[in-house]
């Protein structure tokens, strides 16, 4: 753990950031690099869940977030299956929190996964469309906020009403659960992205049996 690259995240020293990564691929794995700009960015959220930080901060965060991760990508153990498996994502309408989706992706890619970001405050029907124009393999839907469930849920009901190729669903955020999962119904739930990368390379592998 490093942390000075820890700090240099919270404290959002951009350039600081992007210094210590190119030095410390030198000597360090890309992937302790990566758990700590994770770090970073947690404690990130934590100053804005308690009014220390503000929208803009977290904003700024999570575009510096994306920017570092992209350094570490090359860097990263290749897949040897070379997975190519179709990831659908994107925070639902109504929250426009993407910090754990932003980190979902990183990690997706960084195992060969092909991902579509559709960003923040996607609606229903753009996932719909999506699912129809792309026959993803697998959707991820992102909520931070409680009042999430129910969009997540009109969601996940109009892609199985509307879509002849239902993907995967997995939903995430920090009040998922397994009530939140069966309210929504969805077929998987998480917390961390860590996590939701296990989730969906055992289901995919699973699929391939």
């Amino acid at each position: 753990m490093s942390k000075e690259l820890i700090n240099a995240v919270v404290e959002l020293r951009d350039n600081d950031v992007f210094d210590l990564i190119k030095k410390q691929l030198n000597n360090r794995n890309a992937m302790e690099i990566f758990n700590d700009l994770r770090e970073g960015i947690i404690r990130v959220g934590d100053l804005f869940e308690k009014d220390e930080y503000f929208l803009t901060e977290l904003i700024f965060a999570g575009d510096l977030f994306n920017e570092a991760a992209e350094l570490l990508i090359p860097y990263f153990p290749k897949n040897n299956d070379n997975i190519k498996e179709k990831v659908v994502i994107g925070t639902i309408k109504g929250d426009f929190h993407d910090i754990g989706k932003n980190i979902m992706i990183t990690l997706l890619k960084s195992n060969g996964y092909d991902v579509i970001d559709l960003g923040v405050d996607v609606s229903c029907e753009k996932f719909v469309d999506t699912i129809k124009n792309n026959e993803p393999h697998i959707l991820g839907i992102s909520g931070l906020l409680t009042s999430s469930a129910e969009p997540m849920r009109q969601a996940i009901n109009l892609i199985k009403k509307e879509c002849k190729k239902i993907p995967m669903i997995i939903v995430g955020g920090n009040k998922v659960n397994d009530d939140w999962v069966e309210y929504v119904g969805a077929d998987y739930g998480t917390t961390n992205a860590v996590t939701g990368l296990k989730i969906i390379s055992e289901a995919m592998n699973f699929s391939k049996e």
